[in-house]
């Protein structure tokens, strides 16, 4: 008898090229959870659309791409301190 995985679990898309993903594969993605998911979604931070109320709720591939581009981590350019010599030991 096949087990129900819960509505909270992250799955693995079957087509990462897919033009839409449902909240599960969209936090299979992102390596968050689900419910960080629906606070981003909540905040404004993601778009997702909704066929109808209370409908299955989706993100679309380019909405994805452009939330991974705004918050994608990158290193700062160094600046050019000066920095002192260490004092020698008294």
């Amino acid at each position: 008898m096949p087990t129900k995985q819960s509505q909270r679990t992250p799955t693995q898309p079957r087509d990462l090229n897919a033009p839409f993903f449902d909240l599960r594969e969209v936090a299979w993605i992102l390596g968050v959870s689900v419910d960080t998911v629906r606070r981003r979604i909540r905040a404004g931070l993601l778009p997702c659309s909704q066929a109808v109320e209370g409908g299955t709720i989706t993100v679309s591939r380019a909405d994805l791409d452009a939330y991974h581009e705004a918050t994608r981590l990158v290193r700062l350019p160094a600046r050019n301190v000066r920095r002192r010599p260490a004092r020698a030991a008294a």
